[in-house]
């Protein structure tokens, strides 16, 4: 007990600066809970220079923007005002320490819903207190209605110390003086649910020198953006809000090395993009849910020789691409509408991903070697024709790390026969990792399944992503890799099935289990009680608003 508590006592004598490093490595709720170990934790608490004011903390329902017209009874809707003067009481408190000390403020996060017009004199105050605390990020999430915005004060664009700047729900007045802007350190600045205009973010442009990262998602106030005239912007993200028609974007910077372009509305795909030749520098593209003609892509290819990634995702596309580019090293296409066919001359492409109806074509360097590949499939797609064309795919362009992506929209069998694919192989495609990813898949033959897998591939390391909605599929695996089937070498052949090549599986760091145990009957049994605990965790994870991180199980292959 001794030993213990003097543990203790050494990590809570270490200087305050470090106290506060140990902080930022938890979770605002476990930071806060140190309070309760000493009064020096709860001085280094009070003093921690990452000040996350989030509403939610005070509760959930405090999101509400009128909890009355959503027919709460009086209770609740007291119970949600006095949550919320807590909250208000809590920032003030917070931020009138860090004012009374003259202590710096790293990061200020604000996330509050203006329920009334009244609380935005609030946020004046606070982003008064604040402007003389030498604050490096700042990120304000201002939850409001469509007819009312937050009207932000010239004082945030005053603020020298900002490198990062976040905006939601405000409103960026015309009339500001933009030659008194003093964000002279500022990188990044990122824009959601504003509104402004185009005039207004160009000015914002002109003033910031420094500026690196500008993202514009889901603003309004302007039907046509522009952005030029800066000579160290490096990354623009540009999201059209959904009900706008926003008719082009257009950039022309020549210091810029990355684009994302993400158009949500489905049904709007004729905003046009226009990105000037004189973005010579550009290195990454990423172009989502617009309508591509049939000079667009290979006209934006030969104007950018340093393009090294190419994302194209949800686009109306021809039936038929052929793209060549001897620099391109990524190339991603998913989801693009009438797209049957697609041929890549990319000859250093080391990560490729692809999600449409046939098996692509690449011709790629035949010296270049520990390629990554993703594929989507649908399983009634995987007869014995696709797991060859599989097996040839990762065998000519040399594979070695490939993920499958699988779906099913119709029955739950897989139409394979694993006899008809022995002697159509010229080999298993040998792999050091194989990654599966389901969604809402269960299979009536899990052992055909794989079957198909394990006779066109030879993965060292299999590894399957688990999901809480389609825990079954995974189940389903586990026990068809364990049980061997009653007859698994075909009666027409000399050669061994993988059935019999394989050796031995062992799980890989799997928590609650030794390393390296090997997955046997016993194992099996304990594996699956550990993804049912597993999925109750994962679902009350996502019941609970937060954010559920990916994970996978792994197995080691040991071949003959």
């Amino acid at each position: 007990m001794d030993e213990g508590t003097s543990s203790v006592d050494r990590i809570s004598e270490l200087p305050v600066f470090i106290l506060h490093q140990i902080l930022s490595s938890l979770s605002t709720k476990e930071a806060a809970q140190t309070v309760l170990l000493s009064k020096r934790w709860q001085y280094v608490w009070e003093t921690f220079p990452i000040l996350d004011c989030n509403e939610w903390f005070f509760g959930k329902e405090l999101y509400m923007l009128n909890p009355k017209e959503l027919g709460l009874p009086k209770d609740e809707r007291r119970k949600i005002f006095n949550q919320r003067v807590k909250f208000m009481s809590y920032v003030d408190e917070k931020l009138h320490r860090f004012v009374v000390e003259n202590l710096c403020v790293q990061k200020f996060i604000l996330h509050i819903t203006l329920v009334s017009n009244n609380l935005a004199s609030h946020v004046d105050d606070w982003i008064e207190m604040i402007t003389n605390l030498f604050v490096r990020e700042l990120d304000l999430y201002l939850t409001v209605s469509r007819e009312r915005f937050y009207v932000l004060p010239m004082k945030v664009f005053a603020m020298e110390s900002l490198t990062v700047l976040n905006l939601r729900g405000c409103l960026i007045s015309t009339r500001f003086d933009w030659n008194t802007v003093k964000l002279c350190s500022l990188i990044e600045l990122h824009l959601r649910d504003v509104f402004i205009d185009k005039n207004t973010i160009q000015d914002i442009i002109s003033s910031i020198p420094s500026l690196e990262v500008f993202s514009l998602k889901n603003c309004l106030g302007f039907e046509n953006v522009e952005i030029c005239g800066h000579d160290k912007l490096k990354k623009m993200v540009y999201y059209p809000r959904r009900d706008l028609e926003t008719k082009k974007f257009s950039i022309k910077v020549s210091t810029l090395e990355e684009l994302n372009f993400v158009n949500l509305d489905k049904d709007k795909t004729e905003c046009e993009i226009a990105v000037s030749p004189a973005c010579r520098n550009l290195k990454r593209l990423s172009v989502y849910g617009m309508s591509i003609d049939a000079h667009w892509l290979p006209d934006m290819i030969a104007s950018f020789p340093l393009l090294e990634l190419l994302s194209i995702g949800g686009c109306v596309l021809r039936r038929v691409i052929k793209l060549s580019s001897p620099v391109l090293k990524e190339i991603h296409i998913n989801n693009c509408r009438k797209l049957r066919d697609a041929t890549f001359d990319t000859p250093n492409v080391h990560s490729f991903v692809y999600v449409g109806r046939s098996m692509p074509r690449l011709y790629l360097n035949s010296h270049a070697g520990n390629r990554v590949a993703e594929l989507s499939v649908d399983l009634k797609n995987m007869d014995c024709s696709w797991f060859m064309k599989m097996n040839n795919f990762i065998i000519e362009n040399k594979f070695k790390d490939l993920t499958l992506c699988m779906t099913s929209k119709t029955g739950k069998e897989i139409p394979f026969n694993a006899e008809d694919l022995i002697g159509m192989l010229r080999s298993p495609a040998e792999l050091n990792n194989l990654k599966l990813g389901t969604f809402a898949v269960t299979l009536d033959n899990y052992g055909t399944f794989l079957d198909g897998l394990l006779w066109s591939t030879r993965p060292a390391i299999l590894s399957l992503e688990l999901n809480y909605y389609s825990p079954e599929f995974l189940k389903g695996l586990f026990k068809s890799l364990v049980i061997r089937e009653p007859k698994c070498c075909c009666s027409h052949t000399n050669s061994k099935c993988w059935r019999c090549l394989l050796k031995d599986i062992k799980l890989i760091d799997v928590k609650g289990f030794e390393s390296n145990t090997r997955l046997d009957q016993i194992t099996l049994n304990k594996l699956i009680s550990f993804l049912d605990d597993w999925v109750i965790a994962a679902q009350q994870t996502v019941k609970s608003y937060k954010i559920l991180t990916g994970e996978t199980l792994s197995f080691h292959f040991s071949w003959s």
